[in-house]
């Protein structure tokens, strides 16, 4: 892939604005060969997806949580079902790989939880 330098056909819907940047200059050299290797694989999932012009977003904030968000043993909010706090913005990481690694984690837990509930409906 080639590094933007302005925006195409698919315009982004963050509505503060965007930044073109190169995310090879942005990221380790595993986490974008690892993106280069995904999107086509997702664009056959999901046409579209890997359009030429489709926009990467990622947003940079430069603090921590001063608060962490109650989660339970599910990782579920401890006073709201279905919600789930995770990462920088919730009090559970202090850095990107930190808060990828909780993201991790919680999606794991969300896929278990949807499992769960799966599994248990009647049949039919």
């Amino acid at each position: 892939g080639r590094a933007s330098t302005s925006l195409g056909a698919v315009l982004p819907s963050y509505k503060p604005g965007v930044t073109p940047a190169d995310l090879a200059a942005c990221l380790p050299d595993f986490v974008v060969a690892a993106i280069r290797e995904a999107l086509p694989a997702f664009g056959r999932q999901l046409p579209g997806f890997d359009h030429e012009d489709a926009v990467m977003t990622g947003v940079e904030t430069r603090t921590s949580s001063p608060l962490r968000l109650p989660r339970g043993a599910t990782l579920q909010s401890v006073n709201t079902a279905g919600l789930y706090p995770a990462g920088e913005g919730a009090g559970y990481a202090g850095g990107i790989l930190s808060a990828g690694v909780d993201g991790i984690r919680v999606a794991e837990a969300v896929a278990r939880s949807l499992l769960t509930a799966e599994s248990a409906r009647p049949a039919a």
